[in-house]
Formats: C-alpha cells, structure tokens, sequence
C-alpha cells in the first residue's frame, strides 16, 4: 500500500523523539544550587587574622547539613598542613568541619595549587554555578616582590604595616595575576577579593572571562578583612545580593573610629569592561602627546609610602579627555562598576574623588614597570603605554 509523505514523518518523529529523551535523561543536573569556596592563603603574617576570620564565620550563616547549597573553606595557617572543609549547620545549630581533603605542606600562593584546590571542589561538589573569596596579601597587578622590594622601601617604617593587608603570599613567594587567571579552570558566578589593591583596571580587565561580577577595593584592605559574620548570609541567597555584601562590608568599617574608619570597596560587572576598553582606547588615541606628558598633580590616589602606582581610573581620564570624552567615559564606567562605596579617608589617604577602579599612570622614569604593563590585557586592547 503506498503511503504518504505526512505518513513517514509521522513514523520517523516516533522513533527519533523517544531516542532524543533518552539522550537527554542521561544527562545528569548538578545536585547542588550553590558552592561558595573562601580560599584562605594564610601562612604567613596574616594567619592570626585568619583565625579570627574563621572564628567569625562560625557566628554567621553557614548552610544546613542538608541545604543545595555548600560553603567549603581551604585553609592553610602558619605553620600547620593546609586542608579543605566543608563547614555546615545541623539541625541542633552545631557548626560542623568536615575533611574534604588534606595535603602535604606546599605554597598556597601559587596557581597549581589553587588549581588543584578548585578542581576537587568541582569533581566533589558538582553545582550550577560557584563563588570564589580570594583571602591573602596582595599588591595588584604589580611583579611578584616589586611592592615591597628594597630599592622601593620607604624611607621610613610604615606605621599601619600590623593593621593592612598588603592576592597570595606564602613564604615570599606571590601570585600574579596572569597565573591567577590561568589557575581558574571555569567561569565563576562571582569573584571577592578580600585583599589589598585588587580594584584596579589592569585585574579586572585579565579577569573579566573569569566571573560574572567582581568584589575588590582600589585601596588597601584592613587586616580583619570581611565581616564574616555578616556578609556571608547574602551571598547564599537564591538570588544572591553581592550589593548587600558590599554595603555590609562598608558599614563594618564606616562604623569603627579613628584609623579602622578605613573602607573601599567596588562591585563590578565584567561584560562591560571591553566596551570600557573602547572607550579609553578612543581616548589614549586622540590624546598621545598628553599621554607622554602626563602628570599624577591633582589624580586621587589609592596608594601609602610613596607606591606610586594606583591612581583613580576617571580622574586620570577626565585630566586628559575633552568634554564629550569624559559623558563618553563615565557612561562606559557606570556600566562596569555598578555599586561602590568609600569612608571619607583611609588611613592617612584623603578620598576626595572615588570611581571605584585604580590604574596605572605610565612613567617614563620607571621603564621596567613600563614594559612589564605593556604586556597586560588592558594594555594591548587601549594601547595607553606604546
């Protein structure tokens, strides 16, 4: 019997859509809704801090034994083998440490062992999408050991070195942010950096592949970093409110007196930093013969101990820009850093104009940080050094 075209498609979606849902039942959803992972990198002058840090955590939201979502805490103290946890709740309200892995002792301030470390965290707890608080020293996108080097010391000792945290270091060994970009094997949801310096231009711009969104502060950051006992609660909200732990982080510091009065902090949105990118790209073109010239007299700095090299993204550009660069500018800016909020000083440095990200101004004086910055991202893409 002769049978219709309309008759084989019929036959043929039988038995293609029952093979199609068989296909599609053998893939398997993440159990897990959540992971947040607060890789702490403390065996050095900071684990004292680490521990209070710790001690806080326990103060706060941690997840129940049974929740979808999970809080892992890698840990590595002065002088102990580092290890990963997960910290949970049970229904009694006893907060429980279970081993998830434990190592040999190694440097935490290198990317093979944060690699290491985030791909357990994946393989154990598969979940649809995972947050990352980077815990440590840190001097931004500056060569490992430049920050602190002899030939850059101040000439006197700085008098808050016991109170600032100035991401990774581990018995003089640092992480710079190209390796901390290559030890990220997967995007995350959202990157904190509760460490000094990170909120600058040339971090945001090698990691914005990374994240979603990004936490950092411009300046340094006190050594009691994070109110863990606060701010973890809202990350772990099903819509999650980095916002809210911004503004937490902020009213922790804003409410202290005296020196500990001392706060920035940045949110920010990394699928707008390229057309940021553009827009300075624009700008650094139409104005070389300034950028040669270029002097930091007037430019907000985030910098102690005469550290030259973090000055206010948007006072930078407004000091070379035309009128109609800088409305070009700042609608660019506003789309990338979408929340920031600042105490009046930090410690001894007045904050007078505050955009949320720092740069680098170059300085024909210091050619080898010249040639280093030329080779960042941010610097290919806008060209400011040639």
């Amino acid at each position: 019997m002769k049978r219709s075209f309309s008759y084989w498609i019929v036959v043929i979606c039988a038995l293609v859509i029952p093979l199609s849902s068989c296909e599609k039942s053998d893939v398997k959803e993440p159990d897990l809704d959540r992971v947040i992972l607060l890789y702490m990198a403390a065996n050095n002058n900071l684990s004292s801090y680490a521990e209070y840090n710790l001690s806080a955590l326990t103060q706060g939201y941690i997840p129940s034994d049974d929740s979808r979502q999970i809080l892992l805490v890698y840990q590595h103290l002065e002088g102990k083998n580092p290890k990963l946890v997960r910290m949970f709740k049970e229904t009694d309200g006893t907060i429980k440490e279970e081993v998830v892995a434990q190592y040999d002792d190694h440097n935490s301030a290198t990317g093979d062992v944060l690699r290491v470390v985030l791909g357990k965290m994946k393989a154990v707890f598969p979940s649809k999408e995972y947050g990352l608080i980077l815990w440590s020293h840190a001097t931004g996108w500056l060569p490992q050991g430049y920050y602190n080097s002899v030939q850059h010391a101040a000439f006197f000792e700085d008098p808050y070195k016991e109170i600032v945290k100035s991401f990774g270091e581990d018995r003089g060994i640092e992480m710079e942010i190209k390796e901390l970009k290559d030890a990220l094997p997967f995007r995350f949801s959202f990157i904190i950096f509760d460490c000094c310096l990170m909120g600058g231009v040339e971090t945001l711009y090698e990691l914005k592949d990374k994240a979603d969104y990004i936490i950092a502060s411009p300046s340094e950051i006190l050594a009691n970093g994070f109110p863990y006992r606060v701010v973890m609660e809202p990350l772990f909200k099903p819509r999650i409110q980095l916002d809210r732990a911004c503004e937490l982080f902020y009213q922790y510091y804003d409410s202290q007196f005296g020196v500990n009065k001392s706060a920035t902090i940045a949110l920010y949105k990394t699928n707008k930093v390229e057309q940021l990118s553009v827009v300075c790209k624009s700008i650094f073109d139409n104005h070389r013969e300034a950028l040669e010239t270029v002097t930091t007299d007037g430019l907000q700095p985030y910098f102690r101990l005469n550290k030259r090299w973090y000055w206010d993204l948007s006072d930078f550009i407004h000091s070379i820009a035309t009128p109609q660069e800088r409305e070009q500018f700042d609608n660019a800016l506003n789309q990338v850093v979408i929340g920031k909020w600042n105490t009046p000083n930090f410690l001894d440095i007045e904050i007078n104009t505050f955009s949320g990200l720092s740069t680098y101004v170059q300085s024909p004086k210091n050619s080898y940080l010249d040639n280093f910055y030329k080779d960042f991202g941010w610097n290919v893409q806008t060209g400011m050094i040639k």
